[in-house]
């Protein structure tokens, strides 16, 4: 058994998808597959019930699920240590945002101010899905990201450290419906786009919770990532609901209706993180955003 084939268990089993697995983490389904095979037989016993519908953790999944996640970050606190003691490789943190958002107002300030206190250590930037940013932090692909709270609400691992509330918008293309202001009842008979190739219940509660006080249930459809959303919306495919942090929102093709719905932004960090590194790099993200609101 290797670290890979732990990864690919933990992603697994934090999706409960191979399919969602295998385009988070850019890799075959097969080859996901193959691999949690062979730990199968190595263990003995089957990780994973199976069927056409769903994938579940079998109850001895669930043991190696619990095991594995505290083997993953004694792990990672060792092998931080290991690598500071023998100053092998150059120190870094690796810090996640959600794709889509306009950073410009605030990365360079968050660089600036980690490095005045750590001014060796490198900071790299991963901008991804929702659902890649949670995988991500359970398999040490992130140490801290920042998205939507109610993303990582059924993930005990993960510690959210709010920030700020953000308004819902939805988003049209200009071209194709030039004439202003709509409201959001008007788009009731277009396709809403979200960034998912696999219905995710999440986006699909969200999306249907923002359009309750509108009195209609949007037609869904799944695209495979956010900027595939963008384009469709600006080609005038359908609309999409983003958030006032999302770039599309100030592009001169794009008209805007906001929404009576918020979402809270939270820093995400493992429970079991206690690198002071990781979490000065909290306090800054929790200070700069606070700071520009």
């Amino acid at each position: 058994m290797n670290e890979v084939q732990i990864d690919y268990f933990m992603a697994v089993a934090t999706n409960l998808s191979f399919t969602k697995t295998s385009e988070e983490l850019f890799v075959s389904q097969p080859a996901i597959s193959r691999q949690i095979a062979v730990m199968e037989r190595e263990l003995g016993v089957k990780l994973f019930k199976r069927n056409n519908k769903k994938t579940e953790l079998t109850d001895a999944g669930k043991l190696y699920y619990e095991m594995f996640k505290e083997f993953k970050a004694e792990f990672i606190r060792t092998k931080k240590e290991a690598l500071a003691l023998e100053k092998k490789t150059e120190r870094v943190i690796k810090l996640g945002f959600l794709e889509g958002w306009d950073l410009y107002d605030y990365v360079p300030n968050i660089i600036s101010k980690f490095n005045e206190v750590y001014p060796d250590i490198k900071v790299i930037i991963n901008c991804c899905g929702i659902k890649e940013l949670s995988t991500f932090l359970l398999t040490d692909g992130l140490d801290i990201a920042v998205s939507m709270k109610n993303s990582v609400h059924d993930i005990g691992e993960i510690e959210t450290l709010d920030i700020c509330d953000v308004g819902k918008t939805l988003i049209y293309s200009t071209r194709t419906f030039p004439y202003e202001p709509y409201t959001a009842y008007d788009f009731k008979d277009v396709p809403f786009f979200a960034p998912y190739s696999v219905v995710d219940r999440m986006v699909s509660k969200a999306i249907s919770d923002c359009m309750q006080s509108y009195n209609f249930m949007p037609t869904l459809q799944f695209v495979p990532n956010h900027e595939s959303m963008i384009t469709c919306v600006r080609n005038g495919m359908g609309v999409a609901i983003t958030d006032e942090w999302v770039w599309a929102n100030n592009a001169e093709d794009i008209g805007v209706v906001p929404l009576d719905s918020k979402d809270t932004i939270s820093v995400l960090i493992m429970r079991s993180n206690d690198d002071p590194v990781a979490r000065y790099m909290a306090d800054v993200l929790r200070e700069t955003y606070k700071h520009n609101q």
